[in-house]
């Protein structure tokens, strides 16, 4: 996958659309990782598993 901007990481957090599913083989974009509920986050503010 392609590596994210700041302006997307922000996009993602904070959009309503927030939903980039990592529940399949567990990737996420770089920068992001899976956290609780198979969602990539960011990992500077969510605990990933």
């Amino acid at each position: 996958m392609k590596k994210l901007k700041r302006n997307d990481l922000k996009k993602i957090e904070g959009g309503a659309n927030n939903d980039i599913s990592c529940r399949i083989n567990m990737s996420c974009p770089d920068g992001l990782c899976c956290a609780d509920g198979y969602v990539c986050r960011d990992p500077r503010r969510y605990i990933c598993i």
